[in-house]
This record gives C-alpha cells, structure tokens and sequence, in this order.
C-alpha cells in the first residue's frame, strides 16, 4: 500500500453539508487525503476527525482518531477512540463503528458502551439507526430498561 498517493492533502479540512438550504453535517479533520483517484474512491483523515449531524431535534457529535470514508458506497469506518454524544444525552464509545450515510445506519461487531438516562449498555456487536430508537446488540452486559407499552 505505499505505492498508493493521494490526489490531494488538506490540512485543517472542513466540509459542510447541506439539503434543501439547510446544513446537514460538519466534517472536520486536521488532514483530509484525497484518493479519489483510486478505483475504490476513498478519503482518509489520519489525524482524527469530527462529524457533526443536525436534525430537528437533535445534534450529533462522531470523533475517532482516524476514519476512512469510501465515496462510492457512502459509508465511514471510524477507528480508535470512537464516541458519539447528542444533545439529547445519549452516548456510544467503541475502538471501531461503521456508519451508514446513505441510510443513517451505525454497525459494529467490537465491543460497544452506550448511555443514556435510562439505559447503560455494554455489548458485543451493534447494529442500530442514528437515533439508537432501533438497536441490535449481541452479547449483553449492563443495563436497560424495556417499556410494556400496551
């Protein structure tokens, strides 16, 4: 893999995103390198990087140490030190999250912590949308609450 060159480095990199005149996400990464070039069509952000998701109701905040988001397929695999918070309170830690753009959809198969005011779950394996409204684990460890709404 070193024969591999990008077709660009940024330094202090910012992408905003936006629908319909409204900002969508924030990318914000210390290097940004291009390989677009590449049959696959990725970036990487070696240093770090920060995602940030608004909604109606709700901000999101995804950091990693380092991240590689593939173009084509729309998908980010964030690695090392991952954790999301949003304004709503809740809260995921992991080393490795893969995040699902086109169809806000966050998967893992490592160990994952996630929090909120009512739950605190330790897991193996997660598969959930953005929301964490319909989360999948596997092996569980920890606690939460399950509503009989009937």
């Amino acid at each position: 893999m070193a024969d591999r060159l990008p077709i660009g480095i940024a330094k202090d990199f910012e992408m905003t995103y936006t629908d319909s005149m409204k900002i969508k996400s924030l990318i914000n990464a210390p290097t940004h390198k291009d390989f677009s070039n590449h049959p696959i069509n990725y970036s990487e952000f070696v240093d770090g990087i920060k995602v940030t998701l608004f909604d109606e109701d709700r901000t999101t905040t995804i950091t990693s140490d380092y991240a590689i988001l593939y173009n084509k397929f729309r998908l980010i695999d964030f690695q090392g030190n991952v954790v999301i918070i949003s304004s709503l309170g809740e809260s995921l830690f992991s080393d490795q999250l893969y995040f699902d753009t086109e169809n806000e959809w966050l998967f893992t198969e490592g160990r994952f912590r996630y929090t909120d005011d009512n739950n605190n779950i330790i897991a193996n394996r997660l598969d959930s949308n953005r929301e964490f409204s319909d989360l999948l684990t596997g092996s569980l460890v920890g606690s939460i609450n399950i509503s009989d709404d009937n």
